[in-house]
């Protein structure tokens, strides 16, 4: 089987992934709030390992919220 190369935005447009970037974080959650996993969005192992950290720092510190609004 031949691996599908990876088409991932975060290397293309070198976007360095932090918890203050609000507007790039939000394009990997869902409207649920849930993390989208990277074989969804493409984006490599190593940079959906950094997203994820970020997310998870930027709810920690109530930047975004951890589920949907009721």
């Amino acid at each position: 089987m031949a691996r599908n190369k990876k088409n991932d935005r975060l290397n293309k447009d070198s976007i360095d992934i932090d918890y203050k970037q609000l507007d790039v974080l939000k394009g990997y959650l869902t409207e649920a709030g849930k993390i989208v996993p990277g074989r969804v969005t493409g984006t490599t192992v190593q940079n959906q390992r950094k997203l994820a950290r970020a997310i998870k720092q930027a709810r920690f510190l109530a930047l975004i919220p951890y589920t949907d609004k009721h």
